[in-house]
């Protein structure tokens, strides 16, 4: 058959999905289960994760999988009334930051009690491979947790032996590899360390990686060229893997889009698709540009999608404060540039112009955490950014820093969460709210980013509708991931259901008091498996890993 044309309309696309479906209800029509069920949700609000309109209905479950959804009665040994609620496929978060928290605690409270059932993780680094000249990130690996692996599948065979609450997935960091192979210094990688990069990635795509992340602001992340970059894609996608990116920042003068455009160039290289992280934090100012690019990106036919949080604020390393040529090497390697005069005053000088003002420190030092920088300056009698400085070698170089909302990016948020093309990531990391973690005060985000785009984006703003901010927490995540059995309510499919009120769910996390589990989410079952039954943590562990389209059982 000869295309005429590489473009179809909206409305066309749109009624050949409609007709597609149809004819795939029409022939997947099931009836009720002879057998007793497990567990059945009955008279609930069924929002199936597509996108399309609610319907009053039932979902039946026995064992790990849906073995009914629709309205006919279900004999069941478990009967949950769902009247006046939404039924739904579990959450996917997109991009998190779990490997430290699920290590110290595996239940994932802070992320099962927001609805959350699948944490995707790996953005610049990754569990493993840890090899060579790398070093355990502050982020993946600190007191009191010991790392036992060195490999992204020893990390899995680990969470898996131990037991997790949400199911997990993760990519293989393109940083971590770097480090693995070659350390974290600015250079050329010889054709040999290149050679190995390549190999620890297809070792990890085997492992089941579901692709190639980068983070294109982090040492040693940055240090790869957009055709290096291309190079390293082309082996991910060999294995049917995606790329994840957050962008690279750009030098005052330079377009903002510049580092969006070098990731669909990569893309456009590699023949790979591309999700870029947080883009709603990455947008800044300019929403209809980063916009723009990603739509025209699309329309060139460049499988492009995005993430976003939110909130209009995210949480880092205090190390990110610092010019980009003194972020080079590790921990030691900084702290010993702050402590030499001369490049001690570069740093300063060149730092000069950045306002700290909505900046508060998170450390597991109580003298600093949960303090604004200008407070703990005029402590210490000196400018912010000196107290950054101070900050760094009394912590050997470890330290994160929240910035704090102001309300002038609250409408950025919103026009960029609303577009068809942005799923959920919450950038944030799976806690017990009576923790005391090396990170000092979470972000908000860690606790609340789902249920806050139920209520403040869906409730309260009317952006969307309930059923699309389903979607672009189920099926768009595993649409993107190429997870078959996950993301909607089918018969067959895996039970990963959440039951919620939208009447009431709501994110109770604050920048100031941000360890607070969400309310008004009643049931969460992952694999089946109740880990929040009457809106209450089982503290269950049914999680299971989750491998991409390259993974090779039995691979080490």
């Amino acid at each position: 058959m000869i295309m005429q044309s590489k473009r179809f309309s909206t409305s066309a696309v749109a009624a050949l999905t409609l007709l597609l479906l149809a004819g795939a209800a029409s022939v997947q029509a099931q009836s009720p289960p002879a057998a007793e069920a497990d567990i059945l949700i009955q008279n609930g609000h069924v929002v199936d994760g597509t996108g399309g309109p609610w319907m009053q209905g039932n979902v039946a479950i026995t064992g790990d999988k849906i073995t009914y959804v629709g309205r006919a009665p279900v004999k069941a040994k478990r009967v949950i009334d769902a009247t006046g609620k939404v039924v739904s496929p579990g959450f996917i978060d997109m991009h998190s930051h779990s490997e430290f928290g699920l290590v110290l605690d595996g239940r994932g409270l802070s992320k099962v009690t927001q609805g959350v059932t699948t944490e995707v993780m790996g953005e610049h680094l990754s569990a493993g491979p840890v090899l060579g000249p790398a070093v355990d990130d502050p982020m993946m690996v600190t007191p009191p947790v010991k790392r036992t692996w060195t490999t992204l599948g020893g990390f899995f065979s680990y969470l898996q032996n131990k037991g997790i609450g949400p199911n997990v997935a993760s990519y293989v960091g393109a940083g971590q590899v770097r480090a693995s192979a070659m350390g974290y210094q600015n250079r050329e990688p010889t054709t040999s360390e290149m050679d190995r990069i390549k190999q620890l990635i297809r070792q990890a795509m085997e492992e089941g990686a579901f692709g190639l992340s980068n983070g294109m602001s982090y040492v040693p992340n940055m240090f790869f060229s957009t055709a290096q970059l291309i190079e390293l894609c082309k082996v991910a996608g060999e294995y049917g893997g995606i790329f994840t990116i957050h962008i690279r920042n750009v030098a005052p003068g330079d377009p903002r889009d510049a580092g969006l455009k070098e990731a669909i160039a990569i893309a456009k290289g590699a023949h790979i698709p591309v999700e870029i992280f947080h883009l709603g934090a990455s947008a800044g100012m300019e929403p209809d540009l980063f916009i723009k690019d990603v739509e025209q990106g699309r329309a060139d036919g460049v499988d492009i999608t995005g993430n976003s949080y939110t909130y209009e604020t995210g949480w880092t390393y205090l190390t990110q404060s610092l010019p980009a040529w003194a972020q080079e090497g590790n921990s030691a390697d900084i702290v010993a540039r702050l402590q030499k005069p001369d490049t001690r005053a570069r740093i300063l000088a060149e730092m000069k112009d950045r306002s700290f003002a909505g900046l508060k420190v998170a450390s597991v030092n109580p003298e600093f955490d949960g303090k604004l920088l200008p407070q703990i300056a005029s402590e210490m009698r000196v400018t912010p950014s000196e107290a950054m400085l101070n900050i760094l070698v009394k912590q050997k170089g470890e330290g994160f820093q929240i910035g704090m909302p102001t309300g002038a990016r609250a409408k950025i948020v919103a026009q960029m969460l609303n577009n068809p093309w942005m799923d959920i990531g919450s950038d944030g990391i799976a806690l017990p709210a009576d923790a005391r973690t090396s990170f000092g005060s979470p972000h908000p985000r860690s606790f609340g980013t789902s249920t806050r785009l139920l209520s403040e984006y869906v409730r309260n703003q009317h952006v969307f509708s309930m059923e699309e901010a389903v979607r672009k927490m189920t099926s768009l995540p595993a649409n993107r991931l190429g997870l078959a059995d996950r993301g909607i309510l089918r018969q067959g499919m895996k039970a990963d259901v959440v039951v919620f009120d939208p009447a009431t769910v709501k994110d109770m996390a604050t920048y100031e008091n941000p360890a607070q589990y969400s309310t008004g989410i009643a049931w969460v079952l992952v694999n089946g498996k109740a880990v929040v039954a009457d809106g209450k943590p089982t503290n269950a562990t049914p999680g299971r890993v989750l491998r991409g389209p390259g993974y090779k059982p039995g691979t080490p």
